[in-house]
């Protein structure tokens, strides 16, 4: 059984996987996450999704999530989590599937790993889909 993707689903992805599969991001190649991160679904369709890479640490533009607005898996509730605003990323499903298996993803479907909507990221805040870059294949 697969996770039902959706605003606030969060799921434990490996990049590269990610970009295998056909996802692309609106920040430089060097820019985007490279190793295993939470990645935070903001939107889905019958295709895809588009999601934000979440981090352990605060930076310069990086914004809060704060722990009670998180839920599931032990693992990824712990702490308060960071998202930039200037990268989100479009993954198709089959990425996504592929992504959090090679990261070996711990949320299950009936107690997926997620944040509140209420402390959802709005999707005003990142760019449009027009700044979405493509990865040249390997």
């Amino acid at each position: 059984m697969s996770h039902v993707y959706g605003p606030g689903l969060v799921l434990h992805m490996y990049p590269e996987e990610l970009l295998r599969f056909g996802a692309s991001h609106t920040v430089e190649p060097d820019d985007a996450v490279a190793a295993q991160h939470y990645f935070v679904c903001l939107s889905a369709d019958a295709k895809g999704g588009l999601w934000t890479p979440l981090y352990l640490t605060r930076g310069q533009d990086r914004l809060a999530i704060p722990e009670a607005a998180k839920s599931g898996h032990a693992r990824w509730t712990r702490g308060v989590s960071y998202y930039s605003p200037d990268e989100l990323w479009h993954i198709p499903h089959k990425a996504t599937q592929r992504g959090a298996a090679a990261a070996q993803d711990q949320s299950q479907p009936k107690t997926p790993n997620r944040i509140a909507l209420s402390s959802l990221p709005g999707r005003a805040q990142f760019p449009s889909d027009t700044a979405l870059r493509p990865h040249p294949p390997n």
